[in-house]
């Protein structure tokens, strides 16, 4: 062999480690879990969402509720009402390494697109509390309106969206903590989920969902099922957790119009998806449980028992 296919074979041996190495890096990128909060029994369960199973049950604080996940940084915080504090996961090794004392009761969490901040409504005194990722510890707060419900952080425009549910209005704020826009709902507004140029609100009392456009600040009502508690998105279509009907509405967001509901466990509340794997996740409070939907045909997959109460209102898949 001469030397000219001597290297040739080295160079097509290198291109083929290379391509070896970067498909495994991807496929270490897929950590396929989801954080299911369980009120009921003060756990999270951890569930391996490729295997579709339950690995690890972890001790929280009392009644854990809200949840937001830093994908980036592999953490997870945990909102826990009863103690009126938040749990901090290494969503590596599955453990608890921070308790961050709030002295009030969390409800929603979410966290800024660098990971830098975590938001948390103060149900009971009408503020929204800003913690440090890197201090863990609360920052600084916003005034905001009565009683602040569901939270999300807009990337494209860096505002920050709450759901006032006594109040029936939503507040938008920009990156200085600067109220920019307050807008009326539908009755009792709750979880809200944004992307791209909207805002989408759950509208608990009066059977709506609310699309607001951050461009042009106008709105728009659809009906769905029986007190709806919170909405996500994906591609053209928009799901809505039905509380009262055990149902999930599937919105046409090209028409703005529900296509059908489908069946999930007893009082579904929240949600979240996977697009890696097509998997939409529909937490269950009244049967203990969560539901797993195809995205492609959103056929339910399998429903897993998880703890008490499961309710993971926020982000839950660790991406």
């Amino acid at each position: 062999m001469n030397i000219h296919n001597k290297k040739f074979i080295r160079i097509i041996f290198f291109f083929l480690l290379f391509i070896l190495i970067s498909s495994c890096q991807n496929k270490e990128k897929i950590n396929p879990k989801a954080y299911i909060t369980n009120q009921g029994d003060n756990t999270v369960s951890i569930v391996d969402l490729k295997n579709l199973e339950v690995i690890k049950t972890l001790e929280v604080g009392i009644a854990p509720l809200g949840i937001t996940l830093l994908n980036k940084k592999k953490l997870g915080f945990i909102g826990n009402v009863g103690t009126d504090d938040i749990s901090v996961i290494n969503t590596n090794t599955d453990q608890i390494i921070k308790t961050i004392k709030l002295n009030t009761a969390p409800l929603s969490l979410t966290s800024s697109p660098d990971e830098s901040k975590v938001f948390v409504t103060d149900w009971f005194k009408n503020n929204i509390l800003i913690i440090s990722v890197e201090e863990m510890k609360v920052v600084n707060s916003i005034k905001v309106g009565v009683t602040p419900s569901g939270i999300a952080f807009n990337a494209k425009y860096n505002y920050l969206i709450v759901t006032n549910r006594d109040a029936n209005t939503v507040e938008i704020y920009d990156n200085n903590n600067k109220l920019i826009k307050k807008l009326s709902t539908g009755e009792h507004p709750f979880g809200v989920y944004t992307k791209g140029k909207y805002a989408f609100i759950a509208n608990v009392y009066d059977d709506t969902i609310t699309i607001i456009n951050l461009e042009k600040w106008s709105n728009q009502t659809i009906k769905v099922g029986a007190h709806p508690y919170n909405i996500m998105t994906h591609n053209d279509l928009g799901f809505v957790t039905n509380t009262v009907d055990d149902t999930l509405s599937i919105i046409d967001l090209k028409t703005n119009k529900e296509l059908k509901q489908i069946r999930t466990g007893e009082t579904p509340e929240n949600l979240d998806l996977h697009k890696d794997l097509n998997l939409l996740v529909v937490t269950n409070w009244g049967s203990d449980s969560i539901s797993i939907y195809n995205l492609n045909d959103l056929n339910l997959i399998k429903e897993i028992k998880t703890g008490a109460q499961s309710r993971s209102f926020g982000d839950f898949i660790l991406h």
